[in-house]
């Protein structure tokens, strides 16, 4: 092929990529509102699903010149989650803090244990990017299902339902998410799950 056939097979490929990634979350959201979407609940070793996610993201990362960082604090952390769920979560996360992001800026992932609650052991899961923030007057609308907020006239392709799917699947598995953000600076998501 020419570099121009390479090019344009590249863009259908990227937009059926994009296209099947939309029609899954559509499909997970069904599911989760209709209550029919079952998650397996295991003990999930961080470190490889972290290596994991992230090996799948560097080419993204390498084209929007964005370094990728891995911080753990402590060995053979492990979430009470479902597997393939989790992988779900951090990829919608980190993709996400990659695409908001800025040429040369950086996206953190950090898992370490949390404080214990009422017998329970915890761990954290938090996802910090240097992007561009998102405002004030967008956060409490941030996990509505189809809302891009100020994206939505943007040029980076989403549906907008990416993160209300992924606050779903956290609280699926008896975790919890929160964000925080400041314009200019960056945002920070947090997940909190059962530790094993």
């Amino acid at each position: 092929l020419s570099e121009d056939q390479r090019r344009r097979v590249g863009l259908i490929r990227e937009a059926g990529e994009h296209l099947l990634q939309m029609i899954g979350d559509m499909l997970d959201l069904t599911r989760i509102e209709s209550g029919s979407l079952q998650v397996q609940l295991d003990a999930v070793p961080m470190r490889a699903l972290a290596d994991e996610a992230l090996d799948m993201l560097r080419p993204l990362a390498g084209t929007a010149q964005v370094q990728l960082r891995l911080q753990l604090q402590g060995a053979d952390l492990a979430a009470r989650a479902d597997r393939t769920r989790l992988r779900q979560v951090l990829l919608n996360l980190l993709s996400n803090a990659i695409k908001y992001n800025r040429a040369g800026g950086s996206v953190e992932l950090l898992i370490a244990p949390a404080p214990p609650a009422d017998g329970q052991g915890w761990l954290t899961i938090r996802v910090q990017d240097t992007g561009a923030g998102i405002s004030a007057a967008d956060m409490p609308h941030l996990f509505e299902p189809f809302n891009r907020l100020a994206q939505a006239r943007g040029t980076i392709e989403g549906s907008g339902i990416g993160l209300s799917v992924t606050r779903a699947l956290v609280t699926l598995m008896q975790g919890r998410i929160q964000a925080r953000s400041q314009v200019g600076v960056g945002s920070s998501f947090e997940i909190t799950l059962p530790a094993v």
